[in-house]
């Protein structure tokens, strides 16, 4: 396996920290498979892009993206890439997610925003996602 980039801590938000569920998936072996979304924590090249886009989007709002739904045959959010991002200006280790999707207005106001309260949620509720998009996937295949 690669080595996992957990992006450096000269780049990430003063006092921020990846939550430790995160890492410690990020460093085993056992990579859980929650198509469309892919942690981005094995992709340099596009974790480092991704956060410098949100940097640029939301300056006063740091978002740390940690995976990427992109699945273009438009079943899922009919194509467009969705990112979960970590909140940057969380402290507590065990940072609320929130999702930038490139295809819908993001002018919404953060607190009327959808989020998912951490990590180990965001691994709940995308797991059962995931099983719902591979359902209709194999479905769509079948006929």
């Amino acid at each position: 396996m690669t080595k996992p980039y957990l992006y450096d801590a000269s780049i990430l938000p003063k006092d921020f920290t990846l939550p430790k569920s995160y890492v410690e998936l990020a460093l085993s072996q056992n990579q859980p498979d929650l198509s469309p979304w892919e942690l981005l924590f094995l992709d340099v090249p596009r974790s480092s892009s991704y956060y410098g886009a949100m940097l640029q989007r939301y300056p006063d709002k740091p978002l740390v993206p940690f995976a990427i739904a992109n699945d273009e045959s438009g079943l899922f959010n009919d194509g467009y890439v969705v990112l979960a991002c970590f909140d940057g200006n969380d402290k507590s280790g065990n940072p609320t997610i929130y999702y930038h999707d490139y295809g819908s207005d993001q002018h919404v106001h953060w607190s009327d925003r959808y989020c998912i309260p951490n990590f180990d949620e965001w691994l709940r509720v995308e797991g059962e996602e995931s099983a719902r998009y591979k359902a209709s996937r194999a479905e769509d295949d079948s006929i």
